[in-house]
């Protein structure tokens, strides 16, 4: 099978250069000599060459250039074999490597503009406007290759379950499993709700294998919880688990976007979800907003209650008060990180009525039908 090669450009003045490498040898460099001409002064007359061989491996070779040609970053002084996905910069122009079995379709052009030439400004720091694992990231979305850990919500008068958090993890071998980190992939791609969606639909396929109702507290992302896309999703996992409790946690830090906010809390409750504003007090904590829109839990920050047993007079006074105020508004104040018996033990005088952490239970994957 004929394969076609062609570069796909970092954005230039709104649009993005699509290059089709159809005649080999192929030279890249300032010259408009070369087969492709980028006009940077950061870019040698003559940098780079691009050579097919006999066997189809296509072959990357640094013609002394002065700032470098480089494979996913890396700098290259040898001939280097390419693939399909790489990310190639001739000093600072930045291009993606894109191998397809017949021509670039009409899908792959849109939005690109076919020319063998590009204008850059000089920038010695190379840019990062392509993601190094982007192909493995939406191998793993479109794989389902995630993995949910549920950790349990207890009662702080005998520590016995009430809710679990599902909590995202990886499952891609080349990718990491920590969803801070897949989510920080993920906002360079624009796929946050993506991936947030993700987690919670395989929460609620675990949940509907459980023999008895289970409630579940679920993350939301900022970007995606006043899209009709996020109800709809609600709505898709309530579908798949309807013996399930459902929990919505909102970062507390939403009560700022005022009626957009009280718009989503009056649809959650509609839709009997409950939600959680989580990590109080790790921010501006607005508490005017958040009597005017109560959730129904108040997820204390676990750096507030990290040592809490151990804190300043000043730092047990202004927690107590706040958890006082979450009581007054009929909200329910929730302790996360708990890691001993002496936080605990403060919390539960402080008027804490959940915890949550590595004390009471540490995140464990389910898997099977089970009455946990």
């Amino acid at each position: 099978m004929i394969k076609s090669w062609y570069l796909a450009g970092a954005p230039v003045d709104g649009n993005a250069l699509l290059f089709p490498m159809d005649c080999f040898p192929i030279t890249v460099g300032r010259s408009r000599e070369c087969s492709l001409t980028i006009e940077s002064q950061d870019v040698s007359r003559i940098h780079a060459r691009m050579e097919m061989g006999s066997n189809g491996e296509l072959r990357l070779f640094d013609l002394s250039s002065t700032n470098g040609t480089f494979v996913n970053r890396t700098r290259i002084n040898i001939p280097t074999v390419l693939n399909d996905g790489d990310i190639l910069h001739f000093g600072s122009a930045e291009f993606r490597l894109k191998c397809r079995p017949t021509s670039p379709t009409t899908q792959d052009c849109e939005n690109f503009v076919l020319d063998r030439t590009c204008v850059l400004q000089p920038n010695l720091t190379l840019p990062e406007n392509y993601l190094l694992l982007e192909k493995e990231f939406i191998e793993m979305l479109a794989e389902n290759r995630l993995d949910v850990a549920w950790q349990p919500i207890v009662d702080a008068r005998n520590f016995k379950p009430v809710a679990y958090e599902v909590l995202g993890r990886g499952d891609h071998p080349a990718l990491p499993r920590s969803p801070s980190q897949l989510f920080s992939l993920a906002a360079k791609l624009g796929k946050e709700a993506v991936l947030s969606h993700a987690f919670r639909l395989l929460g609620a396929k675990k949940a509907a294998k459980q023999i008895d109702p289970v409630c579940l507290f679920m993350n939301s992302h900022p970007v995606e919880i006043f899209s009709e896309s996020f109800f709809e999703s609600i709505a898709e996992i309530q579908s798949l688990a309807p013996h399930m409790k459902l929990v919505m946690e909102v970062h507390e830090t939403a009560v700022n976007e005022g009626n957009k906010m009280r718009s989503t809390i009056r649809r959650l409750r509609a839709m009997d979800v409950r939600i959680a504003y989580d990590d109080f007090g790790a921010g501006q904590s607005r508490l005017e907003e958040l009597a005017d829109m109560p959730a129904d839990f108040v997820k204390f920050a676990s750096s507030l209650i990290r040592n809490l047993d151990r804190a300043p007079d000043n730092k047990l006074l202004m927690v107590e008060r706040l958890v006082g105020i979450v009581l007054s508004i009929g909200s329910t104040p929730l302790a996360e990180g708990i890691e001993t018996a002496a936080e605990a033990a403060v919390c539960r005088q402080m008027g804490f009525k959940l915890y949550q952490g590595n004390l009471t239970g540490k995140p464990q994957l389910v898997t099977g039908r089970s009455n946990i």
